[in-house]
């Protein structure tokens, strides 16, 4: 693909800064320099409202990335892969509907709105709630007919409720909990598919007045997690704009464009594709999808435009296009934010 002149989304003729990566292991070609305009903040306020968050209203949230997963594996070189995913994200649909949310402390709430700490903040104590979800996962899986998924759940029943907090604790500080990193890399997506489902259900019984400003938009204003990946919306509330997806509890929200999501530099942010994308199979598949990556801090986060693929899910499509995630860990940059539904594992000793 000629990465030459091009229109970017925003309109701007320009020379947009993309690094086409190789379908197969090849090289990264030329960086070319960009010219975006980018808003000035006496232009800002010219612009039709536009929601800073958006909550996960949606009780098809789980069902959806189910149906998103199943659509995806067909022909797709992961197919096996994607299929075990469906069926996860299906127990979580069906875990997500089993109870209502617990309430909220006033006091969380209140500093929420006032001082804009997120209000379920992944790093304050947990509630032992989120193990009821993830039973019912284990217990969804463990009777159904895919082998992997049941081999996951009867190795989850070696662990006790204190076990299983400690693989909470080791996703969210991207540990490995215990000496069994095989074993680890196995349960961690049940137990990231049983969080998600909690905290989803919990940010979904928020009104939008609940949160309050925070200091950093690289974080979630409700449970101050790393996002997933970005999406470039079509919404007419929201057509253009740039909104970050929460990795834990599926809220949105709005970050400004050509922005590090990590650091929120503006000054060295260039983006990846893969080469071929919008001609060739399988990649033409997942042309509506680029590595954002800023060489300030070396980080990158997938960012995805919902004009090109309408029907896209983030969890699902994030990881159908892993391809893009190891072409870019090759080209020297470290992702930045987590899907909890996927582990790497080891690899195989030689």
């Amino acid at each position: 693909m000629d990465p030459g002149l091009r229109r970017d989304d925003d309109g701007e003729a320009s020379r947009p800064s993309i690094r086409h990566l190789g379908a197969g292991r090849g090289p990264v070609s030329l960086i070319i320099p960009m010219t975006q305009k980018i808003l000035q903040p006496g232009e800002i306020g010219e612009h039709q409202p536009f929601p800073n968050v958006v909550l996960p209203n949606d009780p098809e949230l789980f069902a959806n990335r189910a149906r998103r997963f199943k659509h995806l594996s067909d022909g797709h070189a992961m197919s096996q892969l994607l299929d075990v995913l469906g069926k996860l994200a299906h127990a979580q649909h069906l875990a997500y509907g089993a109870r209502p949310p617990s309430m909220i402390p006033a006091e969380a709430l209140a500093q929420s709105r006032e001082h804009g700490m997120p209000a379920l903040s992944y790093q304050s104590e947990r509630l032992p709630d989120w193990q009821h979800d993830l039973e019912h996962i284990r217990a969804t899986l463990k009777s159904g007919d895919e082998p992997v998924l049941k081999e996951a759940a009867e190795k989850l029943d070696a662990f006790d409720e204190a076990g299983r907090e400690s693989i909470a604790d080791a996703i969210f500080g991207g540990g490995i909990a215990g000496d069994d990193e095989h074993t680890h890399a196995m349960v961690a997506p049940l137990v990231g598919a049983a969080l998600q489902v909690s905290w989803t259900r919990q940010a979904a019984s928020m009104n939008a007045n609940d949160i309050g400003l925070i200091g950093s938009s690289t974080v979630c204003p409700v449970c101050a997690s790393r996002p997933i990946a970005s999406v470039i919306e079509v919404a007419p509330d929201q057509s253009n704009l740039r909104y970050l997806h929460c990795s834990l509890c599926s809220t949105q929200w709005h970050m400004v464009r050509v922005t590090c999501t990590a650091c929120e530099s503006t000054k060295s942010v260039t983006y990846l594709s893969l080469n071929g994308a919008e001609e060739d199979e399988p990649s033409r598949k997942i042309s509506f999808a680029r590595a954002e990556a800023c060489d300030d801090c070396h980080t990158y986060l997938k960012i995805f435009s919902r004009e090109k693929e309408p029907m896209m899910e983030v969890g699902a499509d994030d990881l159908a296009t892993l391809t893009l995630d190891m072409l870019t860990d090759e080209a020297g940059y470290l992702r930045s934010g987590p899907n909890l539904l996927f582990s790497p594992g080891v690899p195989e000793s030689e």
